[in-house]
């Protein structure tokens, strides 16, 4: 329908308002306006009253002409309103389809949670960056809501180097997590690069192809061309996901020099040519630190072969009194060590074999040697700090993360013939092949024969191990609903560093067979370190499981000296009482306490708000006779608590 005819009538009564409706009777515009808008009164109700209303205002006989002047302009004015449209020059962008491939996924947000966190990620400042990693620790849903995705690839350039570093690293564990969603998430990445940008544009190159990889092909050689500095590095890399790529990969380890000519050969590593493992053979005579380091990234049986091949041949050589255990050697076996990542096959278990039978004889080589200060220290494969560990113990950690890689199946009867023929030091390695079958009942007999020795006189618990257990569970996370579709549950969850881009890879396996008695025998453990693993595997919705472990923490906190541990897993599960948990711990306290103690404890401690008043009345009066020493304004700290704490009860 043309409404072309009631604008013009909504625009004579408006001059005819402003000109006063004593001269209506003579604007013949308006006259030939209400004529022109006759027409319509059969349109619908609305615009029949609109026509009869204009009628009146130019009626001679018209008694209230202002009041149907105004009665018109209200009606026209609503009606126009509801059939209002919006023009403007340019090209249309599908902002819709932007948001449906992003999956239109909003969480029911208060403002000013979601204020605070766009603000956090989209500006720098003193605290930004803590709360922002602190709340993706505790609500990582949030950091799925198609407004804060947008946010984490703005804060891919983040001044704060940390900031942009984790960004990257959430984007990248959400994007495989939830690969429906992330073509939106691409669109962004992909939206205004730059080639010649700076470190902004290399995160983005990282996370597209962690996510997507050969997907993506066409745009990484698209970008190439023009591709400066790191931005050209990473392009470089991620030509490894297309066996395509080849031989422009050999053409660009002939042209390229520096890091770009590295990011070239480790690429290359993962193709399959003739001419590729050629040249890399030839490289493992020449320099074979440089062609070990380069086998890291690559699942290639080619690659699993030629580090298998330069570790033997090292190990050999020292035991045999050909190499000296220097640093060469050091760097050498650590690279192998590290290259381990991802391989699997006979090669490789012979490698963890012989690392097995020389153990812990490596691991003081070093001190042997004359003016030698260390024993042979090696990184451990899941930390960019340098952390490091002898010589055993990175190999068990080695086979332990390699378990948990997609191929590390393979790997399982070898880790059961280690743990079998040198016992305690490779129980984690058989505990992760146990968790890879989702096999809860067999990960309980498992831990329970570790922990419960037989003997002649019954089962005897053995607490010693426990150092152990501890490692072999840690990888164990909490299942977040969001990711298990509403349903609870624990993931397998470990982590090793790419020495390519110095970035963490992420490993997830959901677990669905943890059995109640698992939680059991490590209660009997009552020992610290197990009990930081209950607490860490704390699910708040599921309140069965936060009333027995709450009752656990509890007993363990009247026992303890220093109970603090124990404070933040209460609260967690939502413990009301926490009767004798302040008294325990500062009546065992061997020097005064200060003011910012109390504090300091009493904001941490679970309960009720006529509970943890009780509780501080206690200290007080404690206090008071001088059972538990005090300095400074502790008496005033505790009565103030007291205080604020009898308001909200």
């Amino acid at each position: 329908m043309d409404l072309t005819p009631v604008y013009e009538l909504r625009e004579r009564l408006q001059t005819g308002a402003v000109a006063g409706t004593g001269l209506i009777m003579e604007d013949f515009r308006l006259k030939r306006a209400v004529e022109a808008a006759a027409p319509l009164e059969k349109a619908s109700p609305v615009l029949a009253r609109i026509v009869q209303l204009s009628g009146q205002i130019v009626s001679e006989s018209c008694e209230d002409r202002a009041g149907a002047l105004l009665d018109a302009l209200t009606l026209l004015d609503a009606l126009l309103c509801t059939q209002g449209t919006v023009e403007a020059e340019g090209v249309v962008e599908p902002l819709i389809e932007q948001r449906e491939a992003m999956g239109a996924y909003m969480e029911n947000i208060p403002y000013s949670v979601l204020s605070a966190l766009l603000d956090a990620l989209q500006h720098s400042g003193g605290g930004r960056y803590s709360y922002v990693v602190n709340l993706h620790k505790e609500q990582p849903q949030l950091f799925r809501d198609y407004r804060v995705r947008a946010a984490l690839v703005d804060a891919l350039g983040a001044s704060y180097g940390e900031l942009a570093e984790d960004a990257a690293g959430w984007l990248i564990e959400d994007g495989i997590q939830n690969r429906s969603s992330f073509a939106g998430i691409r669109f962004l990445l992909e939206k205004g690069f730059d080639p010649k940008g700076k470190k902004e544009m290399a995160r983005r190159v990282q996370v597209l192809e962690r996510v997507v990889g050969a997907e993506a092909n066409d745009f990484y050689l698209k970008q190439l061309g023009a591709a400066k500095k790191e931005v050209r590095a990473a392009l470089i890399h991620a030509l490894r996901h297309n066996r395509e790529n080849e031989e422009l990969l050999l053409s660009l380890r002939d042209t390229e020099t520096g890091n770009n000519k590295k990011m070239a050969l480790y690429a290359l590593a993962c193709m399959s040519g003739e001419k590729t493992w050629a040249f890399f053979e030839s490289l493992a005579v020449k320099d074979p630190l440089e062609a070990v380091t380069c086998m890291e990234g690559s699942g290639r049986p080619e690659a699993a072969k030629l580090v298998s091949g330069i570790f033997l041949r090292t190990l050999a050589d020292w035991r045999q009194g050909k190499r000296k255990p220097d640093n060469e050697t050091e760097a050498l076996l650590n690279a192998c060590i590290s290259a381990f990542s991802g391989k699997c096959g006979t090669e490789i278990c012979e490698c963890y074999r012989q690392a097995a039978r020389v153990r812990t004889v490596l691991d003081g080589a070093k001190k042997a040697e004359k003016n030698a200060t260390s024993a042979m220290l090696f990184f451990r494969p899941d930390h960019l700090n340098s952390s490091r560990v002898p010589f055993s113990k990175a190999i068990q950690e080695s086979l332990f993360l390699n378990l948990l890689m997609p191929q590390g199946k393979e790997l399982a009867p070898l880790a059961w013939e280690l743990y079998q023929t040198y016992g305690d030091l490779y129980f984690p390695a058989v505990m992760a092949a146990a968790f890879r079958e989702s096999d809860g009942v067999k990960c309980q007999a498992l831990l329970q024969d570790f922990v419960e020795e037989k003997g002649i006189f019954g089962r005897r618990l053995r607490k010693d191990r426990t150092v152990f257990v501890w490692e072999a569970f840690s990888a164990m996370k909490p299942l977040p609903a969001v990711y298990a579709d509403g349903t609870g549950g624990y993931v397998l969850q470990a982590a090793y560093v790419s020495q390519a881009d110095l970035r963490k890879n992420s490993i997830r396996y959901s677990l669905y067979g943890i059995t109640e008695e698992i939680f059991s025998i490590l209660m009997r453990l009552e020992d610290k370190a197990t009990d930081i693993l209950l607490a860490a595997w704390i699910q708040p919705d599921n309140d069965a499981l936060c009333r027995r472990l709450s009752s656990y923490f509890y007993i363990r906190a009247q026992k303890e000296k220093d109970n603090r541990l124990y404070l933040e897993p209460l609260k967690k599960c939502g413990f009301e009482s926490c009767k004798g948990l302040a008294v325990h711990y500062f009546k065992g306290l061997a020097r005064p306490v200060s003011a910012w103690e109390i504090n300091s404890y009493f904001g941490q401690l679970p309960g009720s708000a006529a509970a943890k008043t009780e509780e501080a009345g206690q200290v007080l009066l404690l206090l008071q006779r001088g059972i538990i020493k005090g300095r400074d304004n502790c008496a005033a700290v505790l009565e103030a608590y007291i205080q604020e704490q009898k308001a909200l009860i």
